[in-house]
């Protein structure tokens, strides 16, 4: 059974039961698109039936926020979550309401963010009702806060981010007065988690549909762009980036981050400062450790990129040996550089038949130096090695000074 049939046995189920229930959200938005259902990933049903109701209903089932009314269901082989309708108050904090009430379908609407993910499907007769304008909003390709935009971004911060994200997803606009309120509340990101808003950039940055320089514009435009990533660029300097975005040939978020940055740093500033960008930015987003490692080496490589010139063998050669050097390129491509660079690295590759470097340090190396086996030697060691193909460290022991390390007596 697909996970589409099993949304509609659980929804067929409940109605049996007596129980109002309906499809909501983004499989009914994307269906009214025209999106295939064999390629709608998720279905999100809503019911008037209370969480011990719904539990009677499942053989297999548990609940998950019970004073949400949030029930986890089985049908066949596919789990999926099934919410009781609701109201919410009071969100002191940005993102948790102090006060839920069970409602109707009709208020549970309401509560929700945009009108398009505010529509309610039953596929088995295929009636979609609408309380909150969706369906034209959908024909139109637009973004619309549900009821007062203000409200709904004091709400939950996350959502000024979220209709960005679904602006570039599905390339629609955002609605003047829902862009205008994005604007006005614009500072109440800070209160959300770095977690949360990296989360919301890697689906903008990753998804095959996405629209990433719409996306970057709309940041910068709507005043989310300096509680993102802590710079505020200028429109032509935006006009200029999004070309490039959405001629990155890779999806990955440090790549997007490379390009946005770009301008952090004037011309000509040595790798040391692009990767002290790297790391802030980083910092702020709380990346991973290998993420944050990539956009500096993105961001260094770069700059060293830029510089190169056949007369510069050992910076040509550190740039060309790169393990990754398909994502620079990419980078310098859709820049609109790489020509001239990529020949220069060519000719080089094939001089030398592209051979890499021997790594600077190897396990018995730092064990003799004092590291304990185990997944820290690993991670010194691929950090050694992005810092040695970077061009920064040339000698073993230049990699253990870096390091902190004494080299193990002879």
């Amino acid at each position: 059974m697909k996970i589409f049939d099993a949304a509609c046995e659980a929804l067929r189920r409940l109605r049996d039961a007596g129980h109002e229930t309906w499809l909501v959200g983004g499989s009914v938005r994307d269906h009214l698109m025209g999106i295939p259902i064999e390629e709608i990933g998720e279905f999100d049903i809503a019911t008037a039936a209370l969480p011990a109701q719904v539990e009677a209903v499942f053989k297999r089932s548990f609940a998950v926020g019970r004073a949400f009314g949030v029930v986890r269901v089985a049908v066949d082989r596919h789990w999926m979550e099934v919410a009781t309708f609701r109201t919410e108050a009071d969100y002191r904090d940005g993102r948790h309401p102090e006060e839920v009430r069970f409602a109707t379908s009709e208020e549970d609407v309401q509560r929700r963010d945009f009108t398009v993910n505010g529509l309610l499907w039953n596929p088995h007769d295929d009636e979609i009702v609408d309380h909150v304008g969706g369906r034209d909003d959908v024909r139109q390709r637009r973004i619309r806060a549900i009821g007062d935009a203000d409200e709904r971004f004091r709400e939950d911060a996350l959502r000024l981010i979220r209709a960005v994200r679904f602006g570039s997803w599905l390339d629609f606009h955002l609605d003047e007065q829902t862009q205008a309120a994005v604007r006005r509340q614009a500072a109440g990101l800070t209160a959300i988690s770095a977690e949360r808003i990296r989360d919301e950039l890697l689906k903008i940055t990753t998804r095959p549909s996405s629209r990433r320089g719409d996306a970057w514009g709309l940041l910068v435009s709507t005043g989310l762009a300096k509680h993102v990533v802590g710079i505020t660029p200028d429109e032509a300097s935006v006009l200029d980036d999004a070309p490039v975005l959405d001629a990155l040939r890779h999806r990955h978020l440090e790549l997007w981050l490379a390009v946005v940055l770009r301008r952090a740093e004037e011309d000509g500033a040595p790798p040391a400062r692009w990767r002290r960008v790297a790391e802030s930015v980083a910092r702020r987003l709380r990346c991973s450790t290998e993420e944050g490692e990539r956009l500096a080496a993105l961001l260094a490589g770069r700059a060293r990129y830029r510089g190169l010139t056949p007369d510069r063998p050992i910076r040509l050669r550190l740039a060309a040996t790169r393990e990754d050097h398909h994502v620079h390129e990419d980078l310098l491509n859709a820049e609109g550089d790489a020509d001239q660079i990529l020949d220069i690295l060519a000719r080089d590759r094939a001089a030398r038949g592209d051979q890499r470097p021997e790594p600077l340090l190897d396990g018995r190396r730092l064990m003799a130096a004092g590291v304990a086996p185990g997944p820290r030697l690993g991670w010194l060691l691929r950090k050694v090695r992005a810092r040695q193909l970077a061009g920064d460290l040339t000698s073993s022991a230049d990699a253990l000074s870096w390091l902190g390390l004494e080299p193990a007596a002879s």
